[in-house]
């Protein structure tokens, strides 16, 4: 079994999407090595400190499978009722998309951290997790 590991190397974006908005079959795209284009409406996600962005790519049973890990903390909660994508954007300003329009979604854990009476605020933590046989997607923004 080998294993490769990828940290990207600074965020400056990150943003989320339905991920019914998105277009159907954007991971066969990726597996050809498209870029997948976002033609949907995205919201940002201010985030506060590091956020990290980690993918492992694992060949088991004769097959690649990747899988993704974004951690952020956000002063705003983002709803995890609906099915959602998240886009990512470095330093460099390339964008990539985790998630698709198909099963399976990203999971989403959540958990709130309460300020401190010294004057720190309060935090959502997230962490994302994906797997699939391209986690990190290329992708193109509209806006």
């Amino acid at each position: 079994m080998k294993n490769t590991k990828q940290s990207l190397p600074g965020i400056k974006r990150i943003d989320y999407v339905l991920a019914e908005n998105l277009t159907p079959n954007v991971m066969l795209n990726a597996i050809c090595g498209g870029l997948v284009s976002i033609l949907a409406q995205t919201t940002e996600v201010p985030f506060v400190g590091e956020a990290i962005c980690v993918t492992t790519s694992e060949c088991d049973n004769h097959g690649k499978v990747e899988s993704v890990t974004l951690t952020f903390s956000s002063t705003e909660y983002v709803p995890s009722s609906m099915p959602l994508a998240f886009i990512v954007t470095d330093v460099n300003g390339n964008s990539f998309l985790i998630g698709s329009r198909e099963k399976p979604f990203p999971t989403i854990k959540h958990d709130i951290t309460f300020g401190s009476p010294a004057g720190d605020q309060s935090v959502n933590k997230y962490e994302v997790k994906y797997v699939a046989i391209r986690a990190l997607i290329g992708c193109v923004t509209s806006g």
